[in-house]
């Protein structure tokens, strides 16, 4: 066996067993087999450092994810490493925007505030904003150790209520609801020790400079959950706080309080309240119903990656993308210990779609309002 057949054999060997890993921990059916395809690094790009590795810039939850991520590409792609910088969601899209980064994997969606910079230096001008690629990778966690978790609310044991729908929530938690603000939990039809009394709402800080836990939790809510974009702000009565944590325990101490918080923070202090899915049926944010996509409140892991206006797109960042949304890129989700959970077979269509069709990226303006945003973007 020559040496090049003996590296194919390796490779096909590597691949074979993520498949058939992949199989058993629940990735999609329809994921398929990554099938390299050849690409050269530039080694003038900004991401290249000084020894020839890449450097990717993001979410330290999504390291092991990364890591197993560049073996593969490593692998399929002789003479590539890698240099991971895995401390948070602050830092990576920064990176992208002056090209100290290949790609960004974030946390959830970045915010507009993270996203801003990128746009005052790409997007040419207000008229014309330009929004980094945004690929969905992977679900939300249900693992208590993860940092992104779906969004659930809570009461006190105490409290009644039966279930909850997205309006409802919207007007508990926002004012200037069309269908008017709720205030009180006779509103909701819940009586007795109940009747006549108001309700506390609470959560984390929306904005990122007071350093809440999660920092994309008041973008998320406002920006895709109350109301058509920008959504409608937080009502003056909610209490804003800094930890989930703080959030259970209020809760669990006030009859009368209701909590929005990450799903894989609730402990048994409190009682998660159960909403009307996507499908008109009950959910309490399982992990069938999320990956069903039946769950309102679910969230994403994300890769974001530069988009140069009018220029190709970089093949090194595609074919890493590629690798993501294929069966052994989301195998790499599934076996990792934070719980992430691989994308449904729809979802992962709609990702190699979007990639697909970032080869050459125009101002937002001229080719719709959202596209390659996570949420609906400011109209130019």
């Amino acid at each position: 066996m020559t040496p090049h057949s003996f590296k194919q054999a390796g490779l096909a060997a590597l691949l074979a067993c993520a498949a058939g890993a992949a199989a058993a921990a629940g990735v999609a059916p329809s994921a398929k087999p990554y099938q390299p395809t050849p690409v050269t690094l530039d080694k003038s790009a900004g991401y290249v450092l000084p020894d020839g590795t890449v450097q990717i810039i993001g979410c330290d939850d999504m390291a092991g994810i990364i890591a197993k991520t560049d073996a593969l590409f490593a692998r399929a792609h002789p003479g590539f490493r890698f240099t991971d910088v895995m401390k948070g969601n602050g830092p990576g899209i920064p990176g992208i925007t002056y090209q100290a980064a290949a790609l960004a994997p974030m946390c959830g969606e970045a915010t507009l505030l993270q996203l801003l910079p990128y746009e005052k230096i790409h997007g040419g001008s207000k008229a014309e904003p330009v929004g980094a690629l945004a690929i969905k990778i992977a679900h939300a966690s249900l693992n208590p150790k993860a940092k992104l978790g779906p969004m659930a609310l809570i009461v006190n044991k105490a409290n009644p209520i039966a279930s909850l729908t997205q309006d409802q929530v919207t007007s508990i938690f926002a004012y200037g609801a069309g269908t008017g603000d709720i205030t009180a939990w006779n509103q909701l039809d819940v009586g007795g020790a109940m009747t006549g009394k108001t309700i506390h709402p609470t959560g984390l800080h929306e904005d990122a400079y007071n350093r809440p836990e999660d920092l994309g939790m008041g973008d998320y809510m406002m920006y895709t959950k109350m109301g058509p974009f920008p959504g409608r702000p937080f009502t003056p009565t909610y209490e804003r706080l800094t930890r989930y944590a703080d959030v259970v325990t209020r809760v669990a101490g006030d009859p009368q309080a209701i909590g929005l918080v990450a799903l894989n923070k609730v402990t048994p202090q409190v009682r998660v309240v159960p909403l009307v899915g996507t499908d008109g049926k009950l959910t309490t944010g399982s992990a069938a119903d999320i990956l069903a996509g039946r769950y309102p409140y679910d969230r994403f892991l994300y890769v974001y990656a530069r988009r140069p206006v009018g220029e190709a797109f970089d093949p090194v960042v595609r074919e890493y993308l590629r690798l993501l949304l294929s069966r052994e890129g989301q195998q790499a989700i599934a076996s990792d210990a934070k719980g992430y959970m691989p994308l449904s077979d729809k979802e992962l269509a709609e990702e190699l779609e979007r990639l697909e069709k970032a080869e050459i990226w125009l101002p937002r303006s001229k080719q719709g309002p959202s596209t390659n945003f996570p949420f609906p973007a400011p109209q130019p």
